[in-house]
């Protein structure tokens, strides 16, 4: 299966408090369609410091169907990622790594390409102007 771009996005939040928006949000991200959740997933780290992957239908005090999260989840999310999305948070923290996928670049790269052009980057720049820092930049 072929995907446009992808994009890891990680939020910290204290270890067993995902709240019921950031669920909902995710659902509805899943009907968008400029923009689509590959995978998602809790990164939680162990007693030893040992990073390790919870899946959203797997967590404790869910609302909704269990079904429903798990189409949420495809495995895309490797070992490293969350290894290195642990690093990123602290013991008393967990982080929601959820891995996008920018469909709306598919619809503009045809007309690029007619136009003998090529879109060269993507760079993402989270929070406010004045505030904000690049993170990544895929080619």
């Amino acid at each position: 299966m072929a995907f446009g771009p992808l994009e890891l996005m990680v939020l910290s939040f204290p270890a067993e408090h995902l709240s019921d928006g950031v669920r909902a949000t995710l659902f509805r991200l899943g009907e968008v369609e400029e923009m689509r959740v590959v995978d998602a997933l809790v990164v939680r780290t162990d007693s030893a410091g040992g990073a390790f992957g919870v899946e959203l239908s797997e967590l404790p005090g869910l609302r909704g169907e269990r079904a429903d999260y798990a189409r949420l989840a495809s495995g895309l999310i490797t070992e490293s990622d969350i290894d290195e999305v642990a690093a990123m948070v602290d013991d008393e923290t967990d982080a929601l790594a959820v891995l996008l996928e920018h469909r709306w670049v598919n619809d503009l790269a045809g007309p690029v390409a007619e136009s003998s052009g090529s879109i060269v980057a993507l760079t993402h720049i989270p929070g406010a102007p004045g505030h904000a820092r690049v993170l990544t930049t895929t080619r």
